[in-house]
């Protein structure tokens, strides 16, 4: 049994508004965590699997060796690049095969490059997307938490003042406990506000190198198809 002074007996004595308004901090917490543990399991495997990839895409000569390896890193979005490209320049391979045999005019190939350009910068607005999916919760809860608690605090003393005023005592063990209690919801609002916050910015640095990592292979896949051509 908790102590009549203790944090969670303030918790848990306040009244129904009070109450609601720490159970709405407490799912925010609980889904800040569950998205900060996921996006660290998520990231761990895109730099793991991309930096593998990488490595196997200088290493290897043959694009289609390359490609057949792409399907391996599913969660690689540079993996995901290179199989957008080769299949847009497979593609161009068969029309061009079917209409203008197998020598390639410098129109053919501006286009193609054109369509590779296209091609690398949909799949990247694509993976950017799935990176940064969640985060916008992370942010919105980093911010909001502390004003749903404040709220929740200025109330309370609200509340607290009023049952002074009609019992028409002011001494310190009167007012003690309901400021306590009402200073209850700014702590449960910074407690989730600030793991949001620092999740919220480390990923967001994280998921911003992965966008330059991502930009810096785009051109090293279209300058190595169009040395091909």
């Amino acid at each position: 049994m908790a102590d009549n002074g203790s944090f969670w007996s303030l918790v848990f004595t306040g009244n129904l508004f009070a109450l609601a308004l720490l159970f709405v901090l407490m799912t925010l917490s609980a889904t800040s965590w569950a998205i900060i543990f996921a996006k660290w399991v998520q990231l761990r495997r895109v730099r793991a699997e991309n930096s593998h990839f990488h490595l196997l895409f200088r290493k290897e000569k043959s694009l289609t060796d390359i490609f057949n390896l792409a399907q391996k890193f599913q969660n690689s979005p540079l993996a995901r690049m290179f199989d957008g490209s080769y299949r847009e320049l497979s593609v161009f391979r068969k029309t061009m095969e079917d209409t203008h045999g197998t020598q390639a005019s410098p129109e053919m190939r501006e286009r193609l490059m054109e369509s590779l350009s296209r091609r690398l910068e949909s799949v990247y607005n694509q993976q950017a997307s799935s990176l940064e999916r969640r985060l916008g919760f992370l942010a919105i809860v980093s911010s909001a938490s502390p004003y749903i608690g404040l709220f929740g605090t200025v109330l309370g003393i609200i509340d607290a003042f009023r049952n002074i005023g009609m019992m028409g005592v002011t001494s310190l063990a009167v007012v003690a406990p309901g400021i306590s209690e009402a200073l209850v919801a700014t702590a449960a609002g910074l407690m989730a506000a600030i793991p949001a916050l620092i999740g919220y910015n480390i990923y967001r640095n994280q998921i911003r190198e992965q966008g330059v990592q991502m930009k810096n292979f785009a051109l090293e896949v279209t300058n190595r198809l169009e040395r091909l051509l």
